[in-house]
């Protein structure tokens, strides 16, 4: 499958006196790490790089993911539009043992606020589902379709959903708003999914699209403790005012 150039520039909005200001975002250097896996070491290998592998099989047929990200050259686009994150590969190959349930794909990438660059960290769940190959007769396959379909020819194909972890993902402060890295899916064969379905027995690459999304900041309420402060300076403040 051949791919455009990966291009990640993206425009936003910042307010800052009250006026909306046209502000660059540029992203560069991503990076990927598995952090963690579900069941851990040593059923699966390769945590913290950029690899995980599990399966009792032969290393070169074990089942597997894989993250490569992106730096090359930054182009334009809008605020909240998808850009290619990276390369996600899933080696799919019939194994024993313990399979992978889930991994969590720690993504870094150097990100320029008019000028001002900021590291993002956003932290991916991948949820996995090591289907049955061959179904009882009568069923089946995890997908919905038949064991002699075209993507289940080598047997069921296997399933790989993703999400956004907020609470481990981290947040930049520009202007009004703030800023995070966000995944909108799969992109393979020129269409968007949430989940991906990979056939047995391949190698299956597609890529991550990735999203700047941003919120308004909120403005924190005043302290009940700042309230009474105030309060009893402007109770002084007249009070010396009358005086004079």
């Amino acid at each position: 499958m051949t791919h455009s150039p990966f291009k990640l520039l993206l425009w936003s909005s910042a307010f800052a006196s009250g006026l909306a200001v046209a502000s660059p975002i540029e992203i560069s250097d991503v990076t990927g790490t598995w952090i963690n896996v579900t069941p851990g070491a040593p059923v699966v290998s390769g945590l913290n790089t950029d690899t995980v592998k599990w399966g009792n099989s032969t290393p070169d047929y074990q089942s597997g993911y894989s993250f490569t990200g992106t730096a090359a050259s930054a182009v334009h686009t809008s605020d909240g539009e998808a850009f290619a994150l990276g390369e996600f590969t899933h080696f799919n190959h019939p194994i024993g043992g313990t399979p992978l349930t889930g991994a969590e794909l720690k993504v870094s990438a150097t990100v320029n606020f008019n000028g001002v660059y900021q590291l993002l960290e956003s932290v991916f769940q991948f949820d996995h589902w090591e289907t049955v190959n061959t179904p009882a007769e009568g069923q089946a396959c995890g997908n919905g379709e038949s064991r002699e379909s075209t993507l289940n020819q080598y047997g069921c194909a296997d399933r790989v959903t993703l999400a956004l972890n907020p609470s481990s993902s981290s947040y930049y402060s520009f202007g009004s708003r703030q800023y995070y890295l966000d995944i909108t899916g799969f992109f393979q064969d020129g269409e968007l999914a949430h989940a991906l379905w990979t056939q047995e027995r391949t190698t299956s690459t597609s890529l991550l699209s990735g999203i700047i999304r941003s919120s308004a900041l909120e403005v924190p309420e005043p302290s009940s403790f700042l309230l009474v402060v105030l309060s009893l300076l402007g109770f002084l403040s007249r009070k010396v005012w009358r005086r004079a």
